[in-house]
């Protein structure tokens, strides 16, 4: 024991005679220097994390899966970062794409999941490249291309925001660029769509109880631009689009939809309502 220590010990001993009760704590010692891209409070207290791949860690799978549990985003520097079958996220974090950073896999989005992801270049030669599960995610800025099944596939309860992105195939186009089922909330807002191709597919397709919102979008090269799949309980609006090429997949809509300001070939098209809502009512009122 050191001297200050013993100094210590001693007058906590002749406080306790007196019947003074004396708490002996050893003094707080703040690290002297944080993890790099730590976010901290004014006490030194660590609030976020920020963690750079490679860099912190050698991979983005390995980040996902060994990374702290409280880091905030993950900065994907310049590279191709590959990894095998879908790689499920089911933390709150942000994933930040640097120019020419490359994710070649197919992401899982649990229900516990949420966040944003901003500046990525995703590709999947076969495959989804995101599955949404759950949680709360905006997809702002992305580029995002597959083969087979969809780019986007939103499912289940979750609530995915999808803004300036392009989406399209590789050299066999997806079955879709978005896949809305179940009950998901999706909005696709200011997006390229292109190249969905195969024998049922359309670049979005709605199905079930889904709310869907499609707004000033480009749809270019599409086998067709919208489906929809037993959707008599679905809400679609499709406000301020262009689309190139044939527009519906067959006869069949959702049971609420709306047609607002929306071109075809260069053409303005009429207005539509489904279910007497205006263009304002049937997503708002949804969610």
């Amino acid at each position: 024991m050191g001297m200050a220590s013993s100094m210590r010990l001693a007058i906590a001993l002749l406080f306790a005679a007196c019947g003074v009760v004396v708490s002996i704590t050893p003094p707080i010692r703040l690290p002297a220097s944080m993890p790099v891209g730590s976010t901290e409070q004014a006490t030194g207290v660590p609030t976020a994390v920020s963690i750079t791949v490679p860099g912190h860690f050698s991979n983005f799978k390995e980040a996902i899966e060994k990374g702290p549990e409280d880091v905030g985003t993950i900065l994907v520097q310049p590279g191709e970062h590959r990894w095998e079958n879908f790689l499920e996220i089911g933390q709150q974090l942000d994933i930040r794409g640097s120019n020419g950073a490359l994710l070649p896999g197919s992401l899982w989005m649990k229900k516990s999941s949420g966040g944003e992801m901003q500046g990525v270049e995703m590709a999947k030669e076969s495959g989804s490249c995101i599955i949404f599960e759950g949680g709360q995610w905006v997809i702002d800025s992305c580029r995002l291309v597959c083969s087979r099944w969809a780019v986007l596939w939103c499912r289940c309860e979750c609530d995915v925001s999808i803004k300036n992105c392009f989406m399209g195939g590789l050299e066999d186009g997806p079955g879709y660029c978005v896949n809305c089922q179940d009950h998901a909330r999706t909005t696709v807002e200011g997006c390229h769509l292109e190249r969905s191709s195969g024998e049922y597919c359309a670049a979005v397709a709605v199905f079930h109880s889904v709310r869907t919102r499609v707004q000033n979008c480009n749809f270019h090269d599409n086998q067709f631009a919208f489906r929809a799949v037993t959707a008599k309980d679905a809400t679609l609006e499709l406000i301020g689009n262009n689309i190139n090429g044939e527009m519906w997949y067959d006869s069949v809509r959702p049971g609420n939809l709306v047609e607002h300001d929306n071109s075809q070939d260069g053409v303005h098209m009429s207005e539509a309502t489904v279910q007497g809502a205006s263009p304002e009512g049937f997503f708002d009122q949804a969610r």
